[in-house]
């Protein structure tokens, strides 16, 4: 008999962001700070995860965020040292599905 529940999950990458850089303005990707999550992936990833379970004859019952906690150090405009900024990104999720009857 097969389990009643199932789970997967998945994780996204940090955003991206364009900025100019050098002489000629040429425009780099650079990956932003540990602030940011890449949405399109985010969204991409829970679409996938909602598909698979429904392909496997589950339906989804719970999503459970996978966030990750950090810290940057905050300094004032002449260089003093504040203290450290706390913050949690929300990453990845669970995604808890529940075999359908029948």
């Amino acid at each position: 008999m097969a389990n009643k529940f199932k789970t997967t999950w998945f994780w996204a990458s940090l955003g991206k962001y364009d900025v100019e850089k050098g002489f000629f303005n040429k425009t780099v990707v650079k990956e932003l700070s540990r602030r940011y999550v890449d949405f399109d992936e985010y969204a991409q990833s829970l679409q996938n995860a909602y598909e698979e379970l429904d392909n496997e004859g589950y339906d989804v019952v719970n999503v459970v965020p996978i966030s990750m906690g950090t810290s940057e150090t905050c300094v004032q405009k002449g260089g003093a040292y504040v203290g450290d900024v706390g913050f949690s990104v929300t990453r990845g999720a669970v995604v808890v599905g529940k075999r359908r009857e029948g």
